[in-house]
């Protein structure tokens, strides 16, 4: 499944973010541009952190912005975004991020599947130094092929 989602499209390394809104809001920029979503859902990725918190912030150095679809996502998808410098998110134990991975789905069964194959990533205390270290969306997507292995 989740390697349907992933394409070099989806996917940009070494990004600039002046903070997490940014960081965030280029994630879902992201989804929007590969048709996955509309602006609306990006917006609400930042809202939720803004009322919720850093719960976004998984694991050490890695976030997973979503929001809850109200109509404004048109199919399931996923994006990998990579940061040039780390941004700090407010969270007490895993700051600062430098890799974000965005999800969406227009109900939320339809991505449990991807869930339970991005969790596979946290086995791998090393998964994301590696993932921040890719050079191109075609290296993150290999790391991440191989992190599935």
């Amino acid at each position: 499944m989740l390697k349907d989602l992933l394409t070099p499209e989806v996917v940009r390394c070494h990004v600039h973010a002046t903070d997490w809104r940014d960081a965030v809001t280029q994630t879902g920029a992201l989804l929007e541009a590969a048709g996955k979503c509309d602006h609306t859902y990006t917006e609400s990725m930042v809202s939720s952190i803004e009322k919720f918190g850093p719960y976004v912030v998984l694991e050490e150095g890695v976030a997973m912005p979503h929001a809850q679809s109200n109509g404004n996502v048109l199919e399931e998808g996923i994006c990998i975004l990579t940061l040039d410098e780390p941004v700090r998110f407010g969270h007490d134990e895993y700051d600062p991020v430098s890799v974000l991975i965005g999800i969406c789905a227009p109900n939320p069964r339809e991505h449990l599947g991807c869930l339970a194959e991005l969790a596979k990533i946290f086995d791998d205390e090393e998964a994301i130094p590696k993932l921040a270290a890719c050079a191109t969306p075609e290296d993150v997507i290999a790391t991440m092929d191989s992190l599935f292995e």
